[in-house]
């Protein structure tokens, strides 16, 4: 299922937050090809495409990019967990895709913002892996990179069906949660406008309360709490481009899920050779220059830390 390019009114609020400017931005990406060639530790492959997509997603800021390469780079090294093994096929992928909606949204909202949606399939515990949900994200966003620039994300979580136990695997008191959140949120140039959770339990407030200790007030600020489902949703996007079963015409959750299934399958090759050479060469680094990746990894067993959210 392709993306739909943004439409005449959708570019227009795109262009009004981040002007377009053709000459300047192919002046960037000659500075940041330059910058990558005095890196020894990082590869020199992005396509240009790509490139802009990701400079784009930072605002058109030369220095942001510069930082989340590095941590584009230095996660797919420090977190093996969620970057090796990216074969869509694997077991636990397909697993995933059969418990788990998750897929974007191909239009864009009226302001021009992407939306993706997260929610339970399949509501058995057992088949829940947040490693695995974490790596599909990830593959996901990488195929999405390849594609379009939008202006900003929009990300519903359904927390229909979620348990007491589902809440547990997602707890940040949990090593490799917050590895995860390190994976997801750290390392890709895209921004947040707002987290929409439909269907919240009564003691969501004491869920959150965990995370907040993690989080900046700017996010926290993003985060709009829904008691009920889909259609709490009408007021802040435009009905027309949600799924069927919400008031939409975009599609039925199954035909979006598997659209997106089928779209990370036909970039198997891609990711299997992606997998052996977007690593940071960590013997080429220079001396007492260790990554700032690397440093909140060595000290997530220690107190929690802010994550950066732009």
């Amino acid at each position: 299922m392709a993306l739909l390019p943004p439409t005449v009114e959708q570019q227009k609020c795109i262009d009004d937050e981040l002007p377009p400017d053709p000459e300047m931005r192919k002046r960037d990406l000659i500075a940041i090809r330059e910058w990558l060639a005095k890196q020894p530790h990082l590869p020199k492959h992005m396509d240009d495409k790509r490139l802009l997509n990701f400079l784009f997603g930072c605002k058109n800021s030369i220095e942001r990019c510069k930082l989340i390469l590095e941590r584009y780079y230095s996660a797919r090294t420090a977190l093996p967990e969620f970057f090796a093994a990216r074969d869509p096929m694997a077991g636990d992928i397909q697993e995933s895709c059969d418990a788990v909606y998750y897929f974007l949204l191909p239009s864009l909202t009226i302001e021009g913002h992407r939306v993706t949606i997260l929610r339970l399939k399949d509501k058995a515990l057992e088949r829940f892996s947040l490693q695995a949900i974490t790596r599909r994200i990830l593959m996901v966003m990488d195929v999405r990179l390849s594609e379009e620039a939008s202006l900003s994300n929009i990300m519903v979580l359904d927390l229909e069906g979620f348990t007491a136990g589902h809440f547990a695997k997602c707890s940040p008191t949990q090593t490799i949660v917050r590895r995860a959140m390190l994976a997801t949120q750290d390392s890709m140039p895209f921004r947040l406008h707002r987290v929409h959770y439909l269907n919240a339990p009564s003691f969501i407030g004491n869920v959150l309360n965990i995370f907040y200790p993690l989080l900046k007030e700017k996010l926290i600020q993003k985060f709009r709490i829904h008691t009920r489902g889909g259609k709490d949703l009408h007021p802040y996007i435009d009905k027309e481009i949600l799924p069927n079963e919400w008031g939409g015409k975009a599609g039925t959750f199954d035909e979006l899920n598997d659209a997106w299934r089928k779209k990370i399958e036909k970039q198997r090759d891609w990711f299997l050779r992606e997998e052996k050479i977007s690593r940071t060469d960590e013997n080429c680094r220079i001396p007492n220059h260790k990554s700032a990746l690397a440093k909140e990894l060595d000290g997530i067993q220690g107190s929690f830390r802010k994550l950066n959210i732009d």
